[in-house]
């Protein structure tokens, strides 16, 4: 009896002293899903996210709690939903300037309050480096406060005429820019952190790709322009059947003209290799540290990106290709590593999704669903989560058969199942009148849209990138 109490008490001793998992949060600005693995784009030479891809889980479906960075930042640290805050555009300030959200604990914060050590870099939130008062500045242990992105210089150069497209490169040591200094400054933190440590989250923010798409030479040498292809998702005419969305085919059309397409695609594609270079530094450092059995790895970027689909060279959009972005999870444990989760997913899940791995107490404030089931089941039979989005006045909902733009009179419907590129618009169509009140009653957790910083004034200075 005695000795079953003693190994009993050695067992539970065992569990509580097990180390906390650490957390390396790596976040590319602007990086939609061109990863090879996803399959919509093959082209992209990005072999550490392929790396990573096939050692945890990919997202195959994974979208932003918003088409750009601040509301899609805010909701992603915060765990409150654009439509929540009223932050649902760039202008709509930074979460604790909101009335009634002062006191919200983002994820930093709480896992500050649960003894991590907490390192942050780059864009993480809006701002493009850390150490502005919209970055949470106060919460985190430790602050890199260093500049991000590339240098360009005299080759491929290349601007539209309003310069919402702009791209160089130069013959130059990707060691002497901003990204890649602050890939080292990490990669040298966690190599010089001793194993059992309090446990770390670190935060990176990469600013490549994000415009303008200025990299060194040797990124652009990766990619012939006269063999890419076209976008899958482009079609002639797609926005025939879509009232006014905004868009901006004027730099479609320049660029069209200009013949520089394949160009400018070859342009993103190298920021896509540029931002894969650096994601490998600080990978290869983890890998070889002591934490590396011990770590989650997440990578995301904030939002997706059009490349001429629906004749757009930007994000600001309702459109799947602006909200699709890359999402990999790799946590030693999971038991589904190595595999792809089509299930639609979004940003808004990272929240309570870090929380459950790491064994910290659940924060009720939070929006979003633990994928935590999908990292060891990938392919569960069923989730019953859709993808929810706002953007400016506008809800989205995502499931993995349909998509609904929920927009008055210029709403749209795709049966994304079997058109997955958005090309034919059902809203309206009276046999698709059923599914769309089933998405609008599903749309309905959700609460009015009001306008970006309605509910209370930005008093902080905003940084426009």
């Amino acid at each position: 009896m005695l000795k079953n109490l003693f190994l009993a008490a050695l067992m539970v001793g065992s569990c509580l002293a097990a180390p906390k998992k650490n957390v390396l949060f790596l976040m590319a600005d602007d990086f939609n899903h061109w990863l090879p693995s996803i399959g919509y784009y093959p082209h992209a030479k990005v072999p550490n996210l392929e790396r990573l891809a096939s050692s945890g889980v990919l997202f195959t479906r994974a979208y932003s709690p918003s088409p750009v960075c601040n509301p899609s930042r805010n909701a992603l640290w915060s765990g409150k939903r654009p439509a929540t805050t009223g932050i649902t555009t760039n202008q709509g300030g930074y979460i604790r300037d909101i009335k009634g959200f002062e006191k919200t604990v983002t994820m930093n914060q709480f896992f500050i309050s649960n003894n991590y050590h907490t390192l942050a870099a780059g864009k993480l939130y809006h701002p493009a480096r850390m150490g502005s008062l919209q970055s949470d500045p106060s919460n985190w242990s430790e602050l890199y406060k260093g500049p991000t992105g590339a240098k360009g210089g005299p080759f491929f150069r290349y601007k539209t005429d309003e310069s919402t497209v702009i791209f160089s490169a130069g013959d130059i040591d990707p060691e002497t820019c901003d990204d890649t200094i602050m890939a080292r400054h990490i990669a040298n933190w966690i190599a010089s952190r001793p194993a059992g440590d309090t446990p770390f989250f670190i935060g990176c923010g990469f600013f490549r790709p994000h415009l303008p798409w200025n990299c060194p030479k040797r990124f652009y040498d990766l990619y012939d322009p006269e063999t890419l292809d076209i976008p899958a998702g482009y079609k002639e005419g797609d926005l025939d059947d879509v009232q006014s969305t905004g868009n901006e085919q004027g730099t479609h059309a320049r660029i069209v003209k200009d013949g520089k397409w394949k160009e400018a695609i070859r342009a993103y594609l190298a920021n896509l290799s540029y931002a894969d270079y650096n994601v490998g530094i600080v990978l290869d450092a983890l890998a070889k540290s002591p934490h590396k059995d011990n770590s989650i790895i997440v990578f995301c970027g904030d939002h997706g990106w059009h490349l001429g689909e629906k004749d757009r060279w930007s994000k600001h959009a309702v459109f799947d290709q602006a909200n699709r972005t890359t999402f990999i999870i790799h946590d030693p444990s999971a038991k589904g590593n190595g595999g792809k989760c089509s299930w639609p997913v979004t940003l808004q899940d990272i929240y309570p999704t870090l929380i459950e791995l790491c064994g910290l107490p659940e924060n009720p404030a939070v929006e979003g669903t633990s994928l935590k089931a999908l990292l060891d089941s990938p392919d569960l039979a069923d989730w019953p989560h859709p993808a929810l989005i706002t953007y400016n006045q506008t809800h989205s909902i995502k499931t993995r058969e349909w998509t609904l733009i929920d927009d008055g009179d210029r709403s749209q419907l795709y049966h994304a199942a079997k058109d997955p590129h958005e090309w034919h618009n059902l809203y309206g169509k009276p046999e698709y009148a059923k599914i769309t009140s089933e998405l609008r009653d599903k749309l309905k957790v959700l609460p009015p849209v009001v306008k970006s910083g309605q509910k209370g004034n930005n008093k902080r200075k905003r940084d426009n990138n």
